[in-house]
């Protein structure tokens, strides 16, 4: 049994919430293991099973060749399938590139590429609610063909009522036996079984290649249906509706979504697509070859049902990115859910932007498909923008106007480790991001363990939130790994009114209140110290439930309770107190910690007031007070976490106040934030560092 507790108020402390079962983990170096087989596993990918549950299959090498597996995890984040998972396919063959979308019954259709018959055909299984496998133990085939070559680049998507579309280049038609110029290739998945035959049917065939098949349903039993066409002279965007019954409705050859004029080369590629209404959304990667040196952009469109372009021509596109330098990469499309004058809405664009480094953007495009939030040229909104990389996001929406985006990430390199997390974000319309530490907001970590890699992350919708899986070394091997993340980004124990204190006398005063509690069986108190670096960074336990009675819980409760804890350091400096809950069958929920700058008992301390006046356009004063004599440094960085001023650098200063004057020579109009830090003027150690950084506006 797991407790729940809900306060009265509530503080965003965390990122992961609201389950009553134990399995979703609110801790980032635990998670919820799917499966942690020997050798490796890779590869997953993920749909909701309808119930605020996920499924998902992998790649996995646990028999000595690559298999596929799968795992159903409730709301819960509780295994419904034997553990590790099943195997969805019993062949001594490699099954690899799975694509997987729910049956909306609580299963799933899977389809993948197979080299059981000596080259690259394709199978598929439909897997039922309960993890029984509807098809063959061995699949069925849906593009199985003597001369196939290769075929690639596989798509799926529901058709909304209990079936689903395969789409795929394949080049079995080639026009000369040396040709590999693929064609589009469809199959339809059923309950009953593979419905357009063993080798699937051809619905888009030109004398140029197709490739990249993208699909999403139309809302009437059919699909869209986007890819990359081999066009002279350069690649193009072009699109289908296909019925339910395999045929196409805007022409045997499609409509053209965008190609470049005659005799440029620019090329397009990497289209994704989601549906609005009766609309299709499309974005793609687009280089101009003119300035090539400015790297891929992102371009998108709005086609409606009948396949006329809404926003563009076929020779013209919607900029979303602008001509930035570097590469705007693997975007994702969302409707913004603003109707305009026109009846239709915009778009949230989210996507990867490589300048000097990769971050994680956003653009709103408007319901005119002319204007953007932020505005040209500054359209790229920061989602994550922070030191190392954040790359390959993926996205589900969360309510009206906004989306939660989850990415790989590698902030936390350092020179003695190397490793990569997940981290996550809410973006709305704003354009405004929701989740992270206070004055940077630039996400919160999923999943975050030191010398351990997470990638390959994927994601699925729940209600009031997502399901992410993703692939984990943390064992040594490769393992696939799961948690829950809600859009407000709170704990699976919900928390508020939870604080730490100094008093006099160098005391901390820890305070945290309930309002209810459900199979609750205490509490325990951590501490840290954070400004001396040369002390451990780990926390140490000051008291526990277990054998302090002031920390047990009520076990059930529906009335408020308040609880306290008083700790006496011992020494001065900056420390980090964190509360963690058990439940009364031992799940430990760990909470965000609270930083208090504790003093040593005597009449003075370290202590650092915001400045004044706030804003200021020509200068400004920080009232300081110094404990002992002492080296000063402050720091002013920008909103983005960049460096532009040091006022002061380690500048001996003695005990007692000061006013710390600061000018605003050399900085622009906008918002800054400053940092104090203080060392010993002997050792050169940090003694004390303000708490928060304090935020300054600057006018003129």
């Amino acid at each position: 049994m797991i407790k729940k507790i809900l306060f009265f108020s509530v503080i965003i402390v965390g990122m992961f919430a609201g389950s009553l079962c134990a399995q979703w983990s609110s801790d980032t170096t635990k998670n919820t293991a799917v499966c942690t087989a020997l050798l490796n596993e890779q590869n997953p990918q993920i749909c909701s099973d309808g119930s605020n549950g996920a499924i998902i299959v992998w790649e996995d090498y646990r028999n000595g060749n690559w298999d596929l597996y799968a795992q159903k995890l409730n709301s819960d984040g509780v295994a419904q399938w034997t553990k590790d998972g099943i195997n969805i396919c019993v062949s001594t063959a490699n099954q690899t590139a799975p694509v997987i979308c729910s049956d909306g019954s609580g299963g799933a259709y899977v389809a993948w590429k197979d080299t059981r018959n000596g080259r690259t055909d394709l199978y598929a299984q439909h897997i039922n609610s309960t993890g029984g496998m509807v098809y063959s133990a061995t699949g069925s085939s849906i593009a199985v063909a003597a001369n196939a070559t290769a075929p690639d680049n596989l798509a799926i998507c529901t058709d909304g009522n209990g079936s689903a579309f395969v789409a795929w280049a394949d080049s079995r038609n080639s026009i000369s036996p040396t040709s590999t110029r693929p064609d589009i290739w469809m199959n339809k998945l059923t309950a009953n079984g593979i419905a357009w035959g063993a080798g699937g049917i051809s619905v888009i065939s030109q004398t140029l290649g197709q490739k990249s098949p993208q699909l999403v349903d139309d809302g009437t039993g059919g699909c869209f249906l986007v890819w990359v066409n081999d066009t002279i002279p350069a690649a193009s965007i072009c699109g289908n509706r296909v019925n339910a019954a395999g045929a196409v409705q805007w022409g045997s050859l499609g409509v053209r979504i965008f190609s470049v004029t005659s005799g440029n080369t620019d090329a397009s590629r990497n289209p994704q697509v989601c549906r609005d209404g009766s609309d299709l959304c499309v974005v793609w990667e687009q280089i101009d070859n003119l300035n090539s040196s400015n790297g891929w952009n992102i371009l998108c469109t709005r086609i409606k049902s009948d396949g006329t372009n809404l926003w563009n021509t076929s020779t013209s596109a919607t900029d979303v990115s602008g001509d930035w330098t570097g590469d705007q990469i693997n975007p994702v499309v969302f409707p913004d859910d603003s109707t305009g004058s026109n009846g239709h809405n915009g778009m949230l664009v989210v996507y990867q932007s490589i300048i000097v480094s990769s971050d994680i953007v956003m653009t709103r495009v408007l319901s005119d498909g002319l204007n953007s939030k932020p505005a040209f040229p500054n359209q790229l909104f920061p989602v994550c923008q922070v030191s190392g990389d954040q790359t390959i996001p993926k996205a589900v929406k969360t309510g009206t106007g906004e989306v939660l985006i989850v990415w790989n990430d590698t902030r936390s390199n350092n020179s003695t480790s190397t490793y990569s997390s997940i981290y996550a974000q809410r973006c709305d319309k704003t354009p405004a991001r929701f989740l992270g530490p206070t004055g940077s907001t630039w996400g919160v970590p999923v999943s975050n363990i030191v010398n351990s890699n997470a990638d390959q992350v994927a994601l699925a919708p729940r209600t009031n939130g997502g399901i992410a899986a993703w692939r984990d070394n943390r064992n040594g091997n490769n393992d696939i790994y799961a948690q829950v993340i809600f859009r407000d980004g709170s704990l699976p124990i919900e928390l508020a009114n939870f604080s730490a204190s100094a008093l006099p006398g160098g005391q901390v005063l820890v305070n945290w209140e309930t309002a209810s509690e459900k199979d609750n069986a205490g509490f325990e108190i951590e501490r840290r110290l954070i400004s001396d670096p040369n002390a451990p960074n780990t926390f140490e336990t000051l008291g526990s439930y277990a054998n302090n009675a002031s920390l047990r819980g009520a076990g059930n409760s529906n009335s408020p309770r308040n609880y306290s804890f008083t700790d006496q350091p011992g020494k001065s400096g900056v420390y980090e107190y964190r509360l963690i809950d058990y439940s009364l069958d031992g799940e430990r929920t760990t909470h965000d910690p609270k930083t208090v700058d504790v003093g040593d008992g005597s009449s003075t301390n370290f202590s650092a007031s915001p400045n004044m006046p706030n804003p200021f356009s020509d200068k400004t004063i920080i009232p300081v007070t110094l404990a002992t004599d002492a080296n000063v440094t402050v720091q002013i960085t920008d909103i983005l976490g960049r460096r532009v001023a040091t006022p002061y650098n380690n500048s001996l200063l003695s005990s007692g106040s000061h006013d710390l004057q600061i000018n605003s020579n050399g900085l622009s109009a906008g918002s800054y934030y400053c940092k104090i830090i203080v060392t010993d003027s002997g050792t050169g150690n940090v003694i004390w560092s303000s708490p928060k950084a304090m935020l300054m506006q600057v006018v003129r």
